[in-house]
């Protein structure tokens, strides 16, 4: 008799759960839902006589880089990151550009590569926007365990002093939050917390996958999962000095294809595409 009861509690418990999750998720086809947020844009489009802002990603969502290793995909990060600040990042790539950006920190995650590496790729923004930015920071997790990498992330998101004013964060790579990329529960766990992350917190978040072996798909079932629910998915194609991007899936409208090269002498990222070019004169709303 008291098995029962506690079976009885906990039904009534998951039935006004699910009654307030009913509530919450139903969407009103009366109301006027606005969209969101754009955070960072590449190029604009015209719709009756008015320029739009073509969204890179946007605040509530996420996007990914995927490519072949040596594709330039971190150069890519950087002229997004450094595009999302401003400064002098339009002497790189005039149209990306970031929005409703002030006092939003900037967060940068790596798991790959070292402290100097990390730092490298740090200051290689910094060089693209003109100086340093209070609200840009950088971590190294490379030492970490996937776990630790995910909770650090989620702790970072949630608890830390940059939780209630983040506009941006970087995850390179996205994998590595994960012991396996090729586990079916693990890469649906990696996609939905990026889901929910950047949901709850009205963040964009961008990272990179890795490429299969002579494919553009991204490895493993955490890319295939990745690709399926992210707002925006862009390609990196190294051709010799130069890289081709291109956005294959997007819930916008996708942006025009350009290329970038590394300038030898700087080592910093500069498109060689003038492409979707705008007058300054032309109205943006």
């Amino acid at each position: 008799m008291k098995k029962l009861k506690v079976n009885l509690e906990e039904q009534n418990k998951n039935e006004n759960n699910y009654k307030k999750l009913l509530q919450e998720t139903r969407i009103d086809i009366s109301e006027d839902i606005k969209q969101q947020p754009v955070a960072v844009s590449i190029g604009t489009s015209l719709y009756k006589g008015n320029n739009y802002y073509i969204p890179f990603g946007s605040y509530g969502d996420f996007s990914c880089i995927v490519g072949a290793s040596k594709s330039r995909k971190t150069f890519l990060k950087s002229a997004i990151v450094a595009g999302y600040i401003g400064g002098l990042s339009n002497n790189y790539f005039p149209d990306i550009k970031g929005h409703n950006t002030k006092d939003k920190f900037v967060l940068e995650f790596d798991t790959e590569q070292s402290k100097y590496h990390t730092q490298r790729v740090l200051r290689r923004v910094t060089e693209m926007i003109g100086g340093t930015y209070d609200y840009y920071e950088g971590f190294s997790l490379r030492k970490l365990e996937p776990k630790e990498r995910l909770g650090l992330i989620e702790y970072t998101l949630y608890e830390s002093e940059y939780k209630d004013n983040i506009g941006l964060v970087t995850i390179d790579g996205y994998a590595d939050l994960i012991k396996d990329f090729n586990n079916l529960e693990e890469s649906t766990m990696l996609s939905n917390k990026l889901l929910k992350w950047t949901d709850e917190k009205k963040i964009h978040i961008t990272g990179i996958l890795h490429s299969s072996f002579g494919t553009k798909k991204p490895t493993g079932h955490a890319g295939s999962s990745i690709l399926k629910k992210a707002e925006t998915v862009v390609f990196t194609e190294a051709d010799g000095d130069f890289t081709k991007v291109t956005c294959d899936y997007s819930r916008n409208k996708s942006f025009d294809d350009f290329s970038f090269t590394v300038d030898s002498s700087t080592w910093l990222p500069q498109i060689i595409d003038d492409y979707n070019q705008i007058e300054n004169n032309n109205k943006f709303i």
